[in-house]
């Protein structure tokens, strides 16, 4: 019986065990089932709201609203001051060469210039690339300013001493080779200044449409400048009655030479005006450029 008694004991002791054993894996159960539940709970939210902030920043009127936001900067309005003006002491450039295609080239001749010199477009920026990855990139713009506006003088000379077509020679044909590729250079080296001050001043945080904005300001500078220098031509160009009748009026003022004076005249008072104004938006800090949307984070300059 004292056997039977101690045996009973003990079936009851390993019955206790096991039922608390059992109840401590159920209760870790439930906790790891609720755990879970948690997380996966957890992450559907972290998903939506993510999905919502995706949503909020690629919506086109949410974008809208932010480009209304950059264009109220004052750094931004003072970049589109100097974006709208600064190119119309070059705005006679493209004329030169149709002054050439009517006395000297061919339009097929004008085509293989260009296409000679193109390989420059390439190989500049690689060139140029050390000195617009700094704080200042625009300076590099500013050191070819002067010598662009006058070289778009020099251009004028070109124009006056072309020979006919019948009379063009390889010497003509290589200094004007010459002069298109110290154009191209110049011309190349401001574009690169350019975009590498867009690049360093956009909101990562709004995506390729901050530099979509500025360079559409930036082609919008180029275009008006560019149909006003064509206009000035035959504004500034004054003929005289042939003599005879049937004859072809004389120009007895061509307002290529005159619009290619003003546009230079108009590049020097432009620089010394504007340069203290370059010089002072690259100054601005990074945080000075950026919009955020409401609960998103900002990124530091």
């Amino acid at each position: 019986l004292k056997k039977g008694g101690k045996g009973g004991g003990g079936g009851s002791s390993s019955d206790d065990a096991a039922t608390a054993a059992s109840s401590t894996a159920s209760a870790a159960a439930a906790a790891a089932g609720s755990s879970s539940s948690s997380s996966r709970n957890s992450s559907r939210a972290n998903k939506r709201q993510r999905g919502s902030d995706k949503e909020d920043t690629q919506s086109p009127f949410r974008v809208f609203g932010l480009m209304l936001k950059v264009v109220k900067l004052s750094n931004i309005q003072s970049l589109l001051v100097v974006l709208f003006t600064w190119k119309f002491a070059f705005s006679s450039e493209s004329v030169m060469l149709l002054k050439l295609q009517e006395t000297t080239f061919s339009k097929e001749s004008i085509t293989y210039l260009r296409t000679v010199i193109s390989p420059v477009e390439m190989v500049v920026p690689l060139i140029l690339s050390k000195y617009t990855v700094s704080s200042r990139p625009l300076d590099l713009a500013m050191w070819g300013y002067l010598p662009r506006v006058v070289l778009g003088l020099l251009a004028c000379a070109f124009v006056a001493y072309a020979p006919s077509k019948d009379e063009v020679t390889w010497k003509f044909t290589l200094l004007v080779l010459l002069y298109m590729g110290v154009q191209t250079t110049l011309a190349t080296a401001m574009f690169t200044s350019q975009m590498a001050f867009f690049a360093r001043v956009s909101d990562p945080a709004i995506g390729g449409s901050y530099m979509t904005l500025l360079n559409t300001f930036a082609n919008l500078g180029f275009l008006w400048t560019t149909t006003v220098s064509t206009r000035l031509v035959d504004i500034f160009t004054y003929k005289s009655s042939g003599s005879g009748e049937g004859k072809e009026e004389d120009v007895t003022v061509d307002g290529y030479y005159v619009t290619a004076t003003v546009c230079a005249a108009v590049g020097v008072v432009w620089y010394f005006i504007m340069r203290n104004r370059l010089d002072g938006l690259q100054k601005f800090p990074l945080s000075a450029w950026r919009v955020h949307a409401p609960g998103r984070n900002s990124v530091k300059s």
